[in-house]
């Protein structure tokens, strides 16, 4: 993987608890890096997606002008929120307001400001809405090319202490391992490797193992704490949702990859949709690198 260095911060917002939550967070890990953090707000447009008619025509410009007044408001709002963190917390960071698709608009902002992470709340979904649509936070980790930090309204206090790396054996699932490091050194944190078997293989259960022993090594040749554990389970979110709660787990490393290797994931969402829609603990999505010579391209739906 390319070096994780966080030095230039997207954080969109939409002035509720859940989204000051996240910047936070953003806030917290900038002071640590000497980053900077771009605030981005999007005004969703209704009017320039309506078919135009004359009957509707006087309806679209009021709403045209309703629109305009909504974005003055929510520059106004942003500009003051950024002011208010740099004059308090002494980071640099500035306010923008975009109108468009919030997903689009998240991911344009990314790219064209080349971020080394998005930090973003998430509200999540439930039941039907989220196995056809899932949240836009989901949708931004799905797409991002940089990792998406996402954080719950009841995330603790800013601050990593004890971070999770679970993994099963697939292509790409050990690339974490990097990223958990970094935020691990960042944080002075502890990191915690849980193997999941989900074939309920004897061979299989035994070759998870000795991966996950081969992760603490290379984690403790970082001078890193290491915890070890494997277990066997078809619920793989349930079974880490479970295990961090145990282990009073504050941040889980995941890759954002949309395979879906169990029946019960075609019922339940996508694992990384399950993780991001209602993990409480703060989740670091990773995108996987493409790599033709550690890839199985016949095996994964790539």
């Amino acid at each position: 993987m390319e070096t994780f260095n966080i030095k230039k911060i997207l954080v969109p917002v939409d002035f509720s608890e859940t989204s000051m939550k996240a910047l936070d967070h953003a806030v917290y890990i900038a002071k640590l890096n000497t980053a900077d953090i771009t605030l981005l707000n999007v005004v969703e447009s209704t009017y320039s997606y309506a078919p135009s008619t004359d009957y509707t025509a006087l309806a679209f410009t009021n709403m045209e002008t309703y629109e305009k007044e909504i974005q003055k408001q929510a520059k106004d709002h942003i500009l003051k929120l950024a002011q208010k963190i740099k004059k308090k917390e002494g980071v640099n960071i500035i306010g923008i307001v975009s109108k468009g698709w919030v997903k689009e608009e998240i991911l344009d902002a990314a790219r064209s400001m080349r971020a080394d992470i998005i930090i973003m709340g998430t509200h999540g979904v439930k039941g039907f809405r989220e196995f056809i649509t899932g949240s836009n936070t989901f949708r931004v980790v799905n797409e991002a090319q940089c990792p998406v930090l996402s954080v719950q309204k009841d995330a603790v206090t800013p601050g990593f202490k004890n971070i999770l790396v679970p993994f099963r054996d697939k292509p790409h699932s050990r690339e974490k391992v990097d990223y958990a490091i970094k935020m691990a050194e960042l944080y002075g944190a502890k990191i915690f490797v849980l193997g999941i078997d989900m074939d309920d293989d004897e061979g299989q259960l035994k070759k998870i193992e000795l991966e996950a022993a081969q992760i603490k090594r290379i984690i403790e040749k970082h001078g890193l704490k290491c915890t070890v554990k494997v277990k066997s389970s078809p619920y793989l979110a349930e079974k880490i949702l479970k295990y961090a709660k145990k282990k009073g787990i504050d941040l889980i490393v995941i890759m954002a990859d949309l395979d879906r290797m169990q029946v019960s994931e075609f019922f339940m969402g996508p694992f990384a949709q399950q993780m991001v829609n209602h993990s409480p603990i703060p989740v670091l999505s990773i995108r996987p690198t493409f790599n033709p010579n550690t890839v199985d391209l016949g095996g994964y739906g790539w």
